[in-house]
């Protein structure tokens, strides 16, 4: 069976500079062009390289020792070692840390990327029978990504306004509610659920819904909005009972 594409291959083609600009602007003009011609390299791109920027000018202006002492002061089960007990895990722990940091800006982009772009296919196409094909689906994905490219701009930002000491890599940018709780009297599942009530996350997931409504006759904005809502409440799930169980 061929699949159905609402978007028509006969409108304009968008640049990508005008492609970028309008997802922002547009965005229903600019999935229309994704889905019928779904490139993907640019956006990745762009996400793969301002995480590597977020995480080097981390490691520069705030520095690996000071999240990792932070994280030992708010443990649980760390914060009561001595000083020197702190200091020999300190000493243990940042080279892989470190390491850790750019491996996951190099990779999470990526990952990220096609994980959520094939859960989303498979529930658009198995639950609500969207026939959307993957390489429309990764595209959607990572150009529907974009708006964490934009919040990790502002985090490096942050990082040059507040003193290193204040900068809080678990809340770079403050636009969620976890944010605002106190890591020490508030359970570690409700921080990370509260942390996902983030502005760029309800961005990103709208952007979403509207490009796979887009990309399809038969995926009303309600369903699609539906469909990623559905896998974003699983990770929180997920995310919140490794916390409450770890």
């Amino acid at each position: 069976m061929t699949p159905e594409f609402a978007p028509s291959t006969d409108a304009p083609a968008l640049s990508e500079a005008s492609r970028l600009s309008a997802v922002f602007f547009d965005p229903r003009r600019a999935f229309s062009d994704i889905a019928a011609r779904p490139r993907w390299v640019v956006p990745l791109l762009l996400s793969l390289l301002v995480s590597l920027a977020f995480v080097y000018t981390f490691s520069r202006r705030v520095g690996w020792e000071h999240y990792l002492e932070r994280t030992l002061e708010t443990n649980p089960r760390t914060e009561n070692l001595s000083l020197e007990q702190r200091r020999q895990i300190v000493e243990q722990q940042l080279p892989l840390v470190s390491a850790f940091g750019y491996a996951g800006a190099a990779l999470g982009a990526v990952f990220s990327a096609l994980v959520v772009s094939a859960v989303l296919l498979f529930v658009a196409n198995v639950v609500f029978g969207a026939q959307l094909l993957f390489r429309q689906m990764f595209a959607l994905t990572c150009y529907g990504f974009l708006p964490n490219a934009l919040a990790g701009l502002l985090g490096i930002l942050m990082m040059f306004l507040k003193a290193p000491e204040d900068f809080d890599l678990e809340n770079p940018t403050a636009f969620n509610i976890g944010a605002y709780l106190d890591p020490q009297a508030t359970p570690k599942w409700l921080v990370a659920v509260a942390s996902s009530l983030d502005l760029f996350s309800i961005w990103v997931i709208l952007l979403l819904a509207l490009g796979m409504a887009t990309a399809s006759r038969k995926l009303s904005y309600g369903k699609a909005l539906a469909a990623v809502l559905a896998v974003w409440v699983l990770w929180v799930a997920l995310k919140a009972a490794r916390y409450a169980l770890f």
